[in-house]
């Protein structure tokens, strides 16, 4: 069916999207899976009528027995995702279903070339966050494309997103075949030569998770079993190491192999045995005339092995492309990126593993996975613009890597390296579709969702990815993270004492703890994790954890405190080289600053920036609050005509047009101009401090109290954080604008209370205090 004749279905608040298997509500997905996606496309294509529920079985589960109760599970969870309208499904007793709202059809517009946008910067402490362990592509939370034939190149990319779906659609409904969990043991290596070594495991793994059919145990749970036997984590997975690991799994089949040379001839042999009883499931063996032959012979001897293993031959033949062109034809280039990988899973520093993928892309200008890897522990750094270097590079190349790799690789592209909103989750939604097995799409949605600040659907995710992935320390990490940001603080302690109890807890788990302590004032929870951070061999953590510190000191009014600890954390990232994260903490400052009432020192440590784009839309937004509009008017001029879904244009315009419209005294453009970030304004605080303040300065009291209450009813948001306390002092401001006084005289004393060991000769504070004097008098 071409894309251009799909049809999508509105109806009230909602959009139902055939291609690209999305229920939007206002222009935000909501979760939903495949079955009750297909159960509602069927009630809204029959809008009106009675479906019976036999008529709902047959098309729903075609040539299967399902019982009458896996449908009314679908009505169950189809009814939770339209929420308040749930009531547009009616039951019909004794019969079937109705879908009660009106339904427009709507034409999908051919597709056109995805607009480019500048690098989406991290977003300075939102974004100083979370380096976790990971698959190479595996991300943790965070937020220029500039070749034209990468901008059209979208377009090619967007088909091969929908011909991956149709591809898993015309399988699902072949008819299903048995679903196996494997363990890939070590190649022996009786060649003498060392290529082969990490090589053909590694590259068998990729092989084999082309298949919707398989799931292969990943190194890092690999790593963590061996840990758990009392086992080093390089420990190699010989026939019985692996046989042991594959037990404690729980998984099915253990796949070992071998390969051997008679001269210039090798050959690959593989069995397949059942791991709990050794008995022999599948084989195959494969000959290669060269060494250069010898990725083509294990393209050979794994299709056989998952023809062996019950994979009907549709599946094999639409999810088969060769290793060395969904990889690279270059035996050293895949050692080089499969020892990264090893690395990486055994937690080794970043610094450590990067050049073995900077390696592999010397070695291979084009290999399209070792780009996206590389571009994954850049922005886990915070190094933005390398980060999307790479995701820019990879995303170029993914039109010859396998289904999944291209999935993968143009999910982080769209959602990490352009920051585009909708095409990011979709991609994302659609690779949990194909591969409903893994948990990487799913606990990176829980990270986009926890960035724009939709909590609960963050929280549901984060849930999904631990029940699949318990034994990652990033599971609990990201559902931590968004209970915190909820405000759900005890049961985000409770996940973070479970990852610690079970050994799974990493330095994204203890920011978590740690945030959460100094909010709480935990004098016993900081200092253990203070303990924690000064054992940590965490590059990143090594400024991070300063870096809170100084946070929390702002909270509390500590100027001088807060500014060592940030110069602390500073000059960490200047000695790691992280020069885009310390430009980011000296934007840190200066915002710090400027609440502080010290615009002189403020301009003084932005003009400290080296690397940042002048463009960099906070740069912009602190520049016309200091009174120089420049930065704000080139960001305008270079981005003001953008626009789709992406972050620069629901987000970052929205602030920059606010904080220009407030220089120019016109406050209520201010807020008009932020109302496209509504939908996320619980990603952090700026967007409903900068309503606030463009309320106060309208004289418009009541709706500033109200955006100041939103602020104080969400500490979850960002902790700890300044504009949090100072939310009291402007809601006195607010209550007194509005004519409470004594309304405004209690948030005056909260401000106070919490400012009570602060710098006693901060502007701010000395104003707070001017004033409340007026209202005491």
């Amino acid at each position: 069916m071409p894309l251009m004749n799909q049809r999508n279905y509105r109806f009230g608040d909602f959009e139902l999207k055939l291609g690209s298997r999305v229920l939007e509500r206002r222009g935000i997905p909501q979760p939903l899976g495949s079955k009750a996606f297909e159960v509602l496309t069927c009630l809204v294509m029959h809008a009106g009528e009675v479906v019976t529920k036999d008529d709902l079985l047959k098309h729903v589960w075609p040539n299967s027995f399902v019982e009458e109760k896996n449908l009314a599970q679908q009505i169950v969870s189809l009814r939770k995702a339209l929420g308040d309208k749930a009531d547009y499904i009616a039951t019909i007793p004794g019969r079937g279903y109705q879908f009660t709202e009106p339904v427009q059809e709507v034409a999908v517009p051919s597709l056109s070339p995805a607009p480019e946008s500048d690098l989406v910067h991290a977003m300075r402490r939102r974004t100083h966050v979370v380096i976790e362990e990971s698959s190479p592509l595996l991300l943790a939370e965070k937020t220029k494309t500039s070749s034209r034939t990468l901008l059209y190149s979208s377009l090619t990319v967007a088909a091969l997103a929908f011909a991956t779906w149709e591809t898993w659609r015309w399988l699902h409904h072949a008819g299903p075949s048995e679903y196996r969990e494997i363990v890939v043991a070590d190649f022996i290596n009786t060649t003498g030569d060392t290529t082969f070594d990490h090589t053909l495991r590694r590259a068998l793994e990729i092989d084999l998770e082309q298949s919707p059919q398989l799931d292969v145990l990943s190194e890092r749970t690999a790593v963590n079993t061996l840990q758990m036997m009392g086992r080093s984590a390089d420990t190699g997975l010989v026939a019985d190491v692996a046989r042991e690991v594959c037990e404690r799994n729980n998984r099915q089949v253990l796949l070992t192999g071998s390969i051997s040379s008679v001269g210039d001839e090798y050959l690959l042999t593989l069995e397949a045995t059942d791991c709990s009883t050794g008995k022999r499931l599948s084989g195959a063996k494969a000959e290669a005339k060269t060494k250069a032959k010898v990725l083509s012979a294990l393209d050979t001897v794994a299709g056989r092995i998952r023809s062996g293993l019950g994979e009907s031959d549709r599946s094999v033949e639409g999810f088969a492309v060769p290793i060395a062109r969904a990889t690279t034809p270059s035996l050293e280039a895949l050692k080089a990126y499969s020892i990264g990988a090893a690395l990486s899973a055994q937690d080794k520093d970043d610094a450590v593993v990067i050049p073995f993928y900077q390696k592999a892309i010397e070695l291979d200008p084009q290999f399209a996975m070792a780009y996206g890897a590389l571009g994954t522990l850049y922005y886990n750094l915070s190094q933005s613009d390398l980060a999307s270097q790479n995701f820019k590079k990879a995303f170029a190349l993914s039109d010859h890597v396998s289904a999944k790799e291209r999935l993968i690789l143009q999910a982080h592209y769209y959602a990490e390296g352009q920051n585009d909103l909708q095409q990011g989750v979709k991609t994302y939604q659609i690779w949990a579709a194909t591969y409903p097995h893994d948990f990487e799409p799913v606990v990176n949605l829980a990270n986009q969702y926890t960035l724009f600040g939709q909590y609960d659907l963050a929280i549901d995710a984060g849930k999904s990815a631990l029940k699949l992935q318990p034994d990652r320390a990033i599971s609990y990490s990201v559902l931590a993270r968004a209970l915190m940001r909820a405000g759900r603080y005890a049961e985000a302690k409770t996940i973070g004492a479970q990852a610690v109890q079970r050994g799974r807890d990493s330095s994204g788990i203890h920011a978590t703890l740690l945030d959460i302590a100094c909010d709480e004032h935990d004098q016993e929870a900081i200092a253990r994790e203070t303990a924690w951070a000064e054992k940590s061999t965490d590059s990143w953590y090594a400024w991070y954890f300063p870096f809170t510190q100084a946070s929390a000191a702002a909270e509390a009014g500590k100027y001088t405190m807060a500014e060592g600890l940030f110069a602390k954390a500073y000059e960490t990232t200047r000695r790691q080289q992280m020069s885009e994260s310390a430009d980011g903490l000296l934007v840190d400052i200066a915002e710090m600053q400027l609440q502080f009432g010290l615009p002189a020192a403020a301009r003084a440590t932005l003009s400290r920036i080296h690397t940042l784009d002048t463009d960099e839309p906070y740069i912009a937004v602190l520049g016309a609050k200091l009174g120089d509009p420049a930065a704000a008017e080139r960001y305008l001029a270079k981005h003001g005509k953008e626009t789709g879904q992406t972050f620069t244009t629901n987000y970052y315009l929205p602030l920059v047009k606010a904080a220009l419209a407030m220089r120019q005294d016109k406050p209520l453009d201010a807020v008009a101009a932020l109302e496209p970030a509504k939908p996320y304004e619980l990603g952090d605080y700026d967007v409903m401090t900068q309503r606030a303040e463009a309320y106060l300065q309208a004289r418009q009291g009541q709706m500033a109290v109200a955006e100041y209450k939103k602020i104080l009813a969400n500490p979850g948001v960002d902790p700890p954080s300044s504009l949090y306390s100072l939310a009291h002092l402007g809601l006195a401001r607010s209550y007194v604008l509005a004519g409470d006084s004594t309304a405004g005289r209690a948030e005056y004393g909260k401000f106070l209370v919490l400012w009570k060991d602060a710098d006693p000769d901060l502007p701010v504070l000395l104003a707070a205090k001017a004033e409340l004097a007026k209202i005491v008098r």
